[in-house]
């Protein structure tokens, strides 16, 4: 990671309904501006990250074009699903939900093919993204499988994440939550 995308990456935290939001909006817009004026030269992971606090900056038009890009530079399957992910995420945070759908759903194909350790991530964000479409129901199902992916890894904070989604889930539904 360059120093540019960990300082965007430190500027960016996840709020307590999921979504990532600018600790420092104003620095993080110069960052991501400086980063993006050079835009061609940007690597695939440098440009998705700006793509990403673009994103926690509400600027999701732009997100969108910068994401897309990531998408098209992407070498690996791990590159595509990340990139797919977060454009997903560029539709989904503005109500855009029709176009996010089908983006999850192609990194779901991808990681399940091609980049099986990227799985719980694709399905986590699918698994927010069913919650915003008000289907619920699915949410639990496809968060529940997460989160049992999320154990095997042993990782608290994934846990903690998909826990606290599948809470969000269960509450829509009417279910005891976590």
């Amino acid at each position: 990671m360059s120093a540019e995308q960990q300082q965007i990456a430190e500027l960016i935290a996840t709020g307590n309904d999921g979504r990532m939001y600018a600790t420092e909006p104003d620095r993080l817009r110069r960052l991501v501006r400086y980063e993006l004026a050079g835009e061609e030269r940007l690597s695939q992971p440098e440009l998705r990250q700006a793509g990403v606090g673009l994103i926690a900056l509400g600027e999701y038009t732009e997100a969108q074009r910068v994401l897309a890009e990531a998408v098209d530079r992407a070498a690996t399957p791990h590159q595509r699903v990340a990139a797919l992910i977060n454009l997903g995420d560029a539709y989904r945070y503005p109500g855009e939900l029709a176009d996010a759908e089908p983006l999850y759903e192609r990194a779901i194909e991808i990681a399940q093919a091609e980049s099986p350790h990227t799985l719980h991530f694709a399905l986590q964000h699918y698994g927010k993204h069913l919650i915003d479409a008000r289907r619920p129901h699915l949410a639990v199902e496809v968060l529940a499988e997460v989160l049992i992916m999320r154990q095997k890894l042993g990782d608290p904070a994934l846990i903690a994440s998909t826990q606290d989604a599948l809470s969000a889930a269960r509450a829509a539904v009417g279910q005891r939550t976590i």
